[in-house]
């Protein structure tokens, strides 16, 4: 996890889902969700 805290998807992807899911708006939560994964995937 800690890799993943340094990587720019999952640091962008992570504030747009959270502030997605808070105002319902799947266009945030959506991608943000897709660069979190991906951040997270990535090595």
């Amino acid at each position: 996890m800690s890799k993943a805290l340094r990587n720019p998807l999952f640091l962008i992807g992570l504030p747009m889902l959270v502030c997605g899911f808070a105002i319902a708006a799947p266009g945030l939560w959506i991608p943000g969700m897709a660069l979190a994964v991906c951040g997270l995937s990535k090595k």
